[in-house]
């Protein structure tokens, strides 16, 4: 019978040699984690990931020059031509406006 490993994030994070924070962000949403990587297992509170998982992850990631996990590239706006302006904003607390009024 096979044994079943299961990991937590900082081990997830030893073997794809990222931060423990990353995982997290993929976790809980707070970063789109790349494509392909498996959802954890939760047993309880405890969150975990199996290392056949992270083995088959690993294996499916192409190779890149760079070292790093590719991430899906998103659709640039077709507005190329056009550049939006941003207001202007001074520094420090805006001043009152001043109102034509009696007094």
């Amino acid at each position: 019978m096979q044994t079943l490993e299961l990991l937590a994030a900082a081990d997830v994070a030893k073997i794809l040699k990222i931060s423990a924070a990353s995982i997290w962000n993929w976790q809980y949403g707070r970063k789109k984690p790349p494509p392909g990587f498996p959802p954890p297992v939760k047993i309880g509170t405890s969150v975990r990931w199996r290392s056949s998982d992270i083995q088959a992850f690993i294996l499916g990631l192409p190779i890149t020059t760079t070292g790093r996990i590719p991430q899906p590239e998103l659709a640039q706006p077709a507005l190329a031509a056009v550049t939006l302006l941003k207001p202007v904003r001074g520094r420090g607390r805006p001043r009152k406006i001043q109102t034509g009024g009696l007094g």
